[in-house]
């Protein structure tokens, strides 16, 4: 049996990271570390599958994608001060915002006004278990070091569905709905998590 997010299986709900400006600006400029936006984008995942209103909207035609906005919340300074409550360790202008997980629960209610938790991770069966609370979860590889949005769990073939917001890795650039066996991904997994509930 499968369980997780409502709309887990929703291709219309997956967004990836190659696609926004922020990502276009870094490609163009040839920075090294373009392709930042997989934080933002894998917390985008989680809420578009638990059916969130994510639309941005400007006075004007343009429809703003919502990774985008929530990159620059995570790296405005006016939002410093308050970062900086979230993570004492960590001064909000020397590391960007995208990359720390504990930032994640503040900036997606500030901007969308979701149901997040940042959670340390003991064990293999957590992640299991927030899925099948009907929750999504960004999770964070070891290496490379990159954000994925767990989206449901088959617990017949013990795997973990995941939507990756870096598709072209892939050879047929599908970052939609793949799957990971759970120990699998337990082995190359950060020992954290943003546990993602709709309210």
């Amino acid at each position: 049996m499968i369980f997780g997010a409502q709309f887990w299986s929703d291709r219309s709900r997956f967004y990836a990271q190659t696609n926004n400006p922020s990502e276009e600006l870094l490609r163009k400029t040839g920075a090294a570390g373009w392709l930042e936006t997989c934080g933002p984008t894998a917390a985008v995942n989680c809420m578009a599958a638990l059916g969130y209103d994510l639309a941005i909207r400007c006075p004007g035609a343009y429809l703003p994608q919502p990774e985008e906005v929530l990159s620059d919340f995570l790296n405005d300074p006016r939002n410093y001060p308050e970062l900086a409550r979230e993570r004492k360790d960590l001064t909000p202008d020397k590391l960007p915002g995208n990359r720390v997980p504990q930032y994640y629960p503040l900036a997606v209610r500030r901007v969308f006004g979701a149901d997040a938790s940042f959670v340390w991770l003991a064990d293999h069966i957590q992640i299991p278990k927030y899925l099948a609370e009907s929750g999504a979860v960004q999770i964070c590889l070891e290496h490379p070091g990159h954000y994925l949005a767990a989206v449901a769990y088959d617990d017949e073939k013990d795997e973990i569905i995941f939507n990756d917001p870096w598709p072209d890795q892939y050879p047929d650039r599908n970052g939609f709905n793949r799957r990971i066996g759970r120990m699998s991904l337990w082995a190359n997994q950060k020992r954290f998590a943003v546990v993602y509930r709709k309210r």
